[in-house]
Formats: C-alpha cells, structure tokens, sequence
C-alpha cells in the first residue's frame, strides 16, 4: 500500500513540474496539492506549493510574470522579447541543501547557481540527474536553470522578430566542425528570416536554440 502511494505522490510530482514548464501554474498546483493530501510531510510537494502560491499571489499584483526560486510562470517557449522588461537574474539565497546529497554535487550545482554562475549549475545538474532520474528535487532544481538560462539567452539575442544573417559564406563554415544543428541553423540565416522563424524549424528545443544563436552572436558569425 505505501508503495503504491508513494509511486501516486511521485507521479503527481512530476505531472506538477511538467504543467508548470509550461506556464499551467494553476494545474500544476492541483497535482502538488494532491501529493500533499497523499503525504503531508513530503517536502517536495511542500517547497513547490510554497512557491507556486507565492508567484501567483505575485502575478496578481503585477503586470508581468513574476520570476521566482522554480523559475517563471510561463514557459521560455512563451517569452515575448518585444515586450521590455525586466530579465536580470537575481538568484534566490534561500534554496534548502537537499537531503540525499552525499557527494555534494546538488549542493555545490545550487552555489553555482545562488552565485549567478547558470552554466556550471546546468552541468553539474544535468549529470546528476542522469544518474538519478528519480530524483524529483533534481528535476525541479533543472527546471530552475534551464528558465532561467533560457532567459538570459534571450535577453541576450533580444527582439525575436530581428533578422539575423552570416558574416561570411557557408563554405567558409566548414572549418568549424559545427554540430548538424548548428550547421543547419546557419543555413537558415539569410538576412530575411527572423529569430523566431529560425526558432520554429530548428531540431534541437528552444532553449539550446536560442543558446546556439547567443553563441553565433558573441563569436561573430552572424549578425
């Protein structure tokens, strides 16, 4: 019987995280109030209603989603860069060290992360949460960052509807040993079609997208 529950209260878990990388704030509310009903002392279910009441209290005071310790309110498949606002990154200072973390890895990922420093946070979760994809706190901790970097990427690459296009001829690319990705999304920058465009055709998800085309930009490949 306590199996089976504790399967339904990590099922429910992780439906919440996914309704929440989507923007679905309510219904990812719903799933982690009934994790809660199932285990009341269950911390996760208790930090990810924390938060989620939190920003939605802050959403309806404000004019724009509100970001916060899991990331923001809609998804970064949903950001709009034509509309200013505020993506500075303030990192949260009151992240709990998560239980279960032996070897430091989580905690030294969330200094990183506290500290601003998103890439070294990334990787350092993204290794753990492959060799423990049970780890629901894992999960939501690589929701955290990858909002959060997607942000910055996109701040950095601005206005999605720009044109973006190639400082130099796709013969000269060669050179580079680009990844097919990245070598198909250089194609695809003819000086006509727009970051968005480029963003819905791409094969990898939005956010490496939008990491690949930040990168193309810092190293002047395009423009």
């Amino acid at each position: 019987m306590k199996q089976v529950k504790d399967s339904e209260v990590a099922r429910l878990l992780k439906r919440g995280l996914s309704h929440y990388g989507l923007g679905e704030l309510d219904a990812a509310i719903v799933c982690w109030e009934k994790a809660r009903a199932l285990d009341p002392v269950n911390q996760a279910a208790r930090d990810y209603l924390e938060t989620a009441y939190e920003e939605r209290a802050e959403s309806d005071h404000a004019d724009t989603p509100v970001s916060t310790s899991l990331g923001v309110l809609r998804d970064v498949s949903d950001m709009d860069d034509e509309t200013p606002r505020s993506w500075d990154f303030t990192p949260p200072s009151d992240i709990p060290i998560p239980d279960g973390d032996s070897d430091g890895r989580i905690s030294s990922a969330l200094a990183a992360y506290r500290a601003g420093d998103l890439d070294k946070a990334w990787a350092q979760l993204q290794e753990v949460a492959r060799e423990m994809p049970d780890r629901l706190d894992v999960e939501g901790y690589v929701v955290l960052v990858r909002t959060e970097r997607g942000k910055r990427f996109a701040k950095e690459i601005g206005d999605k509807g720009r044109t973006l296009r190639r400082t130099r001829s796709m013969d000269d690319f060669k050179v580079l040993n680009l990844r097919p990705d990245e070598g198909f999304l250089l194609a695809q920058i003819d000086g006509n079609v727009t970051i968005e465009e480029i963003i819905s055709v791409s094969s990898t998800d939005r956010v490496q997208t939008l990491e690949t085309l930040a990168r193309f930009l810092r190293e002047g490949l395009v423009e």
